[in-house]
């Protein structure tokens, strides 16, 4: 919780200094919040009495706030810097244990992810409605965290919490919007965005086993390793959603 304070503040912060910036150069600022649903999922295998399933997931699905900054290079062509944060939406699976089948088990995992997103952006200068698009490149940080709970005769009693996190989060961003004059050098900018992002987490912790079970080693995590244990897994951070934010203009 302290983390996504940090984050927010640094956000608002910096929205508030680059306002304060001069008015040269074809320059403008923007704030937008949304929310994203998920896209580029990844599967993980279920079993439940005796039959497998292939369930869908991805946890990069959440609460959007962001602060970009765009420069013109000429009419309809520029670039752009985003900085966003994602607060994760819960992700649930619910299956039955294979060791014996009597347990049945609930894990909902949540993530988080801070990117920075340079991007070329192409716009069609209308007067008016103005529709633009943007394409970047996501550069993030990620984590997230699996909390476990089991029912049944053979099931231990508490909560396993597993967290993820270090590593890298790399993956793509288009957004196709439509801006509307507000009036000034204020404009409304909706924008329907797809972030397809991929996470391979750096460490794992246990920092909650069940009741009477000894907490799992905190291990270092990577894609070779003689013990298969301590293999990271591409985990899917993709999300589709919407976006409203207020534009800024700094001048020409």
């Amino acid at each position: 919780m302290k983390q996504k304070i940090f984050k927010l503040s640094m956000i608002l912060a910096m929205a508030a200094g680059q306002t304060a910036m001069g008015q040269s150069g074809a320059l403008s600022v923007r704030l937008d919040v949304g929310a994203g649903f998920p896209s580029g999922v990844g599967t993980v295998t279920n079993y439940n009495n005796g039959t497998y399933s292939i369930s869908p997931y991805s946890l990069g699905a959440g609460f959007n706030i962001a602060l970009a900054g765009n420069y013109m290079f000429s009419y309809h062509i520029g670039a752009g810097l985003d900085l966003n944060d994602v607060m994760g939406f819960a992700s649930t699976q619910t299956y039955s244990s294979n060791s014996g089948g009597s347990a049945s088990v609930k894990a909902v995992s949540v993530g988080s992810l801070f990117a920075i997103t340079p991007n070329l952006i192409l716009s069609a200068n209308s007067e008016g409605i103005n529709p633009y698009a943007r394409f970047g490149i996501v550069i993030g940080i990620a984590s997230y965290t699996t909390t476990t709970t089991e029912t049944g005769p053979s099931a231990p009693s508490g909560t396993n919490i597993d967290s993820y996190t270090g590593g890298s989060a790399m993956g793509w961003y288009a957004g196709f919007g439509v801006q509307f004059p507000l009036g000034g050098n204020l404009k409304l900018d909706v924008e329907l965005f797809d972030r397809d992002v991929t996470y391979l987490p750096g460490k794992y912790t246990n920092t909650q086993p069940y009741d009477n079970v000894t907490a799992q080693p905190t291990q270092s995590l990577g894609t070779s390793s003689s013990d298969s244990h301590s293999l990271s897994q591409y985990v899917p951070f993709g999300s589709v959603g919407l976006k409203v934010g207020v534009q800024l203009s700094l001048g020409k």
